[in-house]
């Protein structure tokens, strides 16, 4: 008796996923490494000429001066004049990238700004500490480094959000149907390279700080020396470290104030002031703070140099300003 046909249909359709189910797997397999194998990209406006190659040279330049020249007065003053309102300026540009944030576009000024805002909010309380002056103590300087401090901290959690919110999109061709190599430094750079994205100076997308010759907007590769990702971190850090010493310096400042408003005996003491005591509590976080020196100064060589190889990296470096402009 011929089984029944049911039974025919069962094991052939049995035979038939069990020969189908490899492939599928496959190819989803195949699916899943093409778009996570792809290479990321960002539309981005390249780096402006603020934070051009000069123009970060003269700010290392000034705060270099301002730290190994403390000493001299008139040098140090020349140097912190400049340097200082160029970290606030960056610190007001990041405040402003983060108001007129566009979604799928990124501002490769970002950079620039955290790069002047890390470097100035390590190196100026480094010099606070190294320098013997007491100009910092007076109420007109300890209200000037207070607003610069609390400027520069807005600025960078304004950038440590820009750098979070950055979007980044996988790139399978270059938008005429030429397939895309996962190595970045093969990617095709120019208008024509879309990646199917919107990103052009006639389609978008569009920022109102980046008009006229500004508008430039490209396709280009994700970051990879300075992540986005690393970035945010570093910012954030960045941010702890300003609170910190705003909190540090709060105290040393009263501790001077204090120290030459008055040398009144206190009174249960043998002779003892509030002077003296106040110089002996200023020892002793001289030599607390005294770690102080060597972390923020080796951090910012470390940022330094991260950020410009970052800079100099091919994506980073499309279409900037060469190191012959300045400013």
């Amino acid at each position: 008796m011929p089984p029944p046909s049911w039974g025919i249909s069962l094991s052939d359709a049995v035979v038939s996923q069990s020969g189908g189910l490899p492939t599928s797997i496959a190819s989803a397999n195949t699916t899943t490494n093409s778009v996570d194998g792809s290479l990321k990209v960002i539309c981005a406006w390249p780096v402006s000429g603020s934070y051009g190659a000069g123009s970060r040279v003269l700010f290392y330049v000034l705060v270099a001066t301002a730290v190994f020249a403390r000493k001299l007065d008139w040098i140090k003053s020349a140097a912190l004049s400049t340097a200082l309102p160029l970290s606030a300026s960056a610190a007001v540009h990041g405040i402003v990238l983060a108001a007129l944030h566009r979604g799928n576009a990124v501002d490769m000024d970002v950079y620039g700004a955290f790069q002047m805002c890390a470097i100035g909010t390590l190196v100026v309380p480094l010099m606070i500490k190294l320098s013997r002056s007491h100009e910092y103590s007076t109420y007109i300087g300890r209200r000037i480094m207070f607003m610069w401090a609390g400027l520069v901290l807005t600025g960078l959690v304004c950038l440590a959000i820009e750098f979070f919110r950055a979007q980044t999109f996988p790139c399978h061709d270059d938008g005429q149907g030429n397939a895309i190599s996962s190595n970045s430094n093969r990617f095709p750079y120019g208008e024509n390279t879309t990646c199917e994205l919107v990103c052009s100076e006639n389609d978008g997308p569009f920022s109102p700080i980046r008009i006229g010759s500004a508008n430039n907007i490209y396709v280009v590769p994700a970051p990879r020396t300075l992540t986005f990702g690393a970035a945010t971190l570093v910012a954030a850090g960045c941010c702890i470290h300003t609170v910190i010493w705003m909190v540090v310096m709060t105290e040393r400042f009263n501790v001077r104030t204090k120290s030459y408003e008055t040398n009144k005996p206190i009174s249960g003491t043998n002779g003892a002031t509030k002077g003296t005591m106040n110089d002996v509590n200023l020892m002793i976080h001289i030599f607390l703070s005294a770690a102080a020196v060597p972390v923020s100064g080796c951090a910012a060589v470390a940022i330094i140099i991260v950020g410009e190889i970052n800079f100099f990296s091919n994506p980073v470096n499309y279409q900037a300003e060469p190191l012959a402009a300045i400013g």
